[in-house]
């Protein structure tokens, strides 16, 4: 799991920065999944009790972890009414710089060497850079 500098630094749970670096993955595989909203941010759909199976913590946990980062500005619950699951966006914090986003869409991923976001051009590894050379010949 991808997990950001500053927040390692800051003073939040273990619980909170667990999660904040489930969610950041998450984003990740939302925006890959196209699930962008109107305004062109990110967004993911992750219920309690996923992320609690998911980290091994309680619901209660999860809960509270939950309201840490969303009291910290690192995340926002975006209610979609009855019967339909919350998106969360995810923030980062304004001294973390971001790379230049594909398309203006948010992506908590730019700017991170560990795991940049899709639409941003990256080095070829070398493992693709020989198979594109045998498919060339």
């Amino acid at each position: 799991m991808p997990l950001p500098r500053f927040i390692l630094r800051g003073e939040y749970s273990i619980n909170a920065k667990l999660l904040y670096a489930l969610l950041l993955g998450r984003t990740q595989l939302s925006q890959k999944s196209g699930w962008v909203s109107e305004d062109g941010n990110v967004y993911l759909i992750y219920t309690i009790r996923q992320m609690a199976n998911d980290l091994n913590r309680s619901e209660r946990t999860v809960k509270a972890a939950l309201a840490e980062l969303e009291n910290a500005g690192l995340i926002t619950h975006v209610r979609q009414g009855w019967n339909r699951a919350n998106r969360i966006f995810l923030q980062l914090p304004d001294e973390v710089q971001l790379s230049s986003r594909p398309e203006g869409k948010f992506c908590p991923m730019d700017g991170l060497e560990s795991s940049p976001c899709m639409g941003q051009n990256l080095p070829i590894s070398k493992k693709d850079e020989e198979e594109n050379r045998f498919q060339s010949e």
